[in-house]
């Protein structure tokens, strides 16, 4: 039987689902490029937002440095998105790197990441870390802990895990660290495990219809049992085509049996606080975090309209249009 977080009951409740989002993006996009790349992450959006579905987005440097971000910063004033940190670069090895440069890559992306925020408005403190590649050791680790970063979702239920936590599917505390590890729920075929990630199906030459079928399927198998399902989505993926009529699928069939999506830090927390309802997630203290140069303004003085992350205009308003199919501007 898979592990079940301490303290949490075995009573029925809606089947929890977490959708981790891999953002997908050029840090030099051609025109034509950022518009595919904002129609993918729009149409992934849309088949959420109706439904108020939570989820959290996991922005590499490429997606957080481009024109990209103001469009994911304006997604985040009206969705329930959460935004993590991924690195530099969706394909990047940080275990062939010494800690030293890992922690610089890492500090980095996490300034990055928490640019996209409207001061004042949606500030979100990055919590979470996800190596698109999967690829991290023991000073990745070591520099997670010294950005406080509470979870790291490079991890694969029986797949890719911490020792002797082969079969967890809850987040659980990687041992001499202090962050959770968030495992990606994995689906059994003949020949093994299979990590639920549009883009591991897609490599492995899987359709769209077979994507679908092996999310219901472990929907079905887990339902109403104490394990979470953990599903890895990229933009460039799930945005476009069949699969994103698939993810609109499993969705419906999530919705229609009340389903109960959370984010990550959702996820951690109810593992933490040993309870199997959304509903019994203690509140946080403190849930927003503090844009410093906005304080270093006031404490100065000065006066922004709006400031969006690190860009800011000390006389004049930012505002974002956002055309959910087309293209996003400033002025």
């Amino acid at each position: 039987m898979a592990a079940v977080p301490e303290g949490m009951s075995q009573q029925e409740s809606s089947q929890v689902v977490n959708l981790m989002i891999d953002v997908s993006g050029s840090a030099t996009p051609t025109e034509e490029q950022s518009a595919d790349d904002r129609d993918n992450i729009a149409n992934v959006y849309n088949s959420m937002i109706k439904d108020k579905i939570p989820s959290t987005m996991f922005l590499t440097q490429d997606v957080s440095a481009s024109s990209l971000v103001l469009y994911l910063t304006q997604l985040g004033l009206y969705g329930n998105i959460e935004f993590g940190m991924a690195g530099n670069h969706s394909d990047e090895k940080l275990s062939t790197m010494p800690y030293k440069e890992q922690r610089a890559i890492l500090e980095s992306s996490y300034s990055y990441a928490s640019a996209a925020h409207v001061c004042g408005k949606n500030e979100k403190p990055i919590r979470g870390y996800k190596p698109l590649s999967f690829d991290q050791n023991e000073d990745t680790y070591k520099a997670l802990d010294d950005l406080g970063i509470e979870y790291n979702a490079g991890f694969q239920a029986g797949i890719i895990y911490a020792p002797g936590h082969e079969d967890d599917v809850w987040p659980y505390p990687v041992e001499g660290h202090d962050f959770y590890a968030v495992p990606t729920s994995s689906y059994t075929v003949s020949d093994g495990l299979m990590p639920l990630q549009d883009s591991y199906f897609r490599d492995m030459g899987l359709g769209a219809d077979e994507w679908y079928d092996a999310l219901a399927a472990k929907f079905n198998e887990i339902k109403g049992q104490d394990e979470p399902l953990v599903i890895s989505l990229t933009t460039s993926i799930s945005g476009n085509g069949d699969y994103l009529d698939a993810l609109k699928r499993f969705i419906e069939l999530a919705k229609s049996e009340n389903a109960a999506f959370v984010n990550t830090t959702q996820l951690v927390d109810m593992t933490r606080a040993g309870v199997d309802t959304v509903s019994a997630i203690p509140a946080r203290t403190s849930d927003s975090a503090t844009c410093t140069e906005c304080e270093e303004k006031k404490s100065a003085g000065i006066d922004d309209d709006m400031n969006i992350g690190n860009a800011s205009a000390s006389n004049e308003t930012i505002t974002i249009f956002v055309d959910m199919y087309n293209s996003t501007s400033s002025s």
